[in-house]
Formats: C-alpha cells, structure tokens, sequence
C-alpha cells in the first residue's frame, strides 16, 4: 500500500527538493523560494489547500513571479508577469495532490520540468540578456506570464509596447471599448 504523509511532511518535502533543485533561496515566513538578478526578483510562491488534511488528502500549487521594484513599493505595481503551475491531467486543474508518498514523487518530479522551462530559463534569460528575456517575454509568453506593458516600456522602452496595445485595444469590444474611453475622460 502507498505510504501516506501529514501536511507538514510533504509540504516540507516539495519545498526543500525544489530549493535544493534550483539553488534558490528558501524564504519560509513567505513560504516562496527567491532569486534576485540585478533589479528583477524571481519567486516561485507556494500554497497549500484549506482542505488539507493530514493521511488523508494534500493539495499544493505555485506560482512564479518576477517582481521589478522600480515600478512601485506594492505587489500590485511591481509585479510584472505570473505563471501558474497547474495540474496538466486528473480532475483537480488547481491542486497538485501530494497525499501519498508516490504522488508526492511525481509532482516534483512535473515542478521540477515546469520550473526547468520557466523559472530557471529566465533566470538564465535575465542574467546573460535582459532585453533579450523581456523582449521574449513580450513577443512568446505575453498572455502565459500576464506580462505587465509598463514593465517591458520600463526595460525596452515605449516604442516596444505601442504594437501590443494595439492588439489589445483591437480585441476588445464596443463595451470594453466603451469603458476604456470613460476612463480615460475621468469616469
């Protein structure tokens, strides 16, 4: 029979594979592994299911995040793109479940890929060629990450971001439009 685990032993578990896996810092009062490269910070942000319950069923996810703090003090402003780490198969599309020893083992194994091609690629993008990395971001990823135009009009510059508020602007309907036009006149 697979061994079951509590919630503090398979958390632990993901959590301090993956800090070894990627050389992160571990921030345990964020519960987040962190990596700063020059003024962008990368964080991969866990979270735990309120159903939780120790032998019986655990549910985890994350998030990576970049962060550019010159964009503002609050998460709000400075955070600039997001991917989720989410099942890809099963009937739960939000919780990894990390209940018995087996599946423990699988889904680190999955994170440690899905962190391979996000997290650890930009970190490697951002390190060698920032432009490079925000432009990719920008033209590859831009609805994946939810990347944020104020950050890639910070690092690129304006002209960078006009084309994509284009694309924006053209899909929107005459009600999103409407609501934009009301914005911008002070409603």
């Amino acid at each position: 029979m697979n061994q079951r685990l509590s919630v503090d032993e398979a958390v632990q578990t993901v959590i301090s594979e993956l800090e070894e896996y990627t050389g992160w810092k571990y921030l345990k009062s964020q519960r987040c592994l962190k990596k700063k490269v020059k003024d962008i910070e990368l964080t991969i942000d866990f979270f735990t299911s309120k159903w939780n319950h120790s032998y019986e069923y655990i549910g985890i996810n994350a998030e990576f995040s970049m962060v550019y703090k010159k964009l503002g003090k609050l998460p709000v402003k400075n955070t600039v793109a997001v991917y989720c780490f989410r099942p890809k198969e099963g009937n739960d599309t939000y919780w990894f479940d990390i209940s018995s020893k087996d599946k423990l083992v699988s889904v680190i194994d999955i994170l440690k890929r899905e962190i391979d091609q996000t997290a650890l690629y930009f970190a490697g993008k951002f390190e060698s060629d920032r432009e490079g990395a925000v432009r990719e971001l920008l033209e590859k990823h831009f609805d994946e990450y939810h990347v944020k135009l104020a950050f890639v009009a910070a690092i690129l510059g304006n002209d960078a971001v006009v084309q994509k508020a284009h694309e924006i602007y053209d899909s929107l309907s005459d009600e999103e439009r409407q609501q934009v036009e009301d914005y911008k006149n002070g409603a």
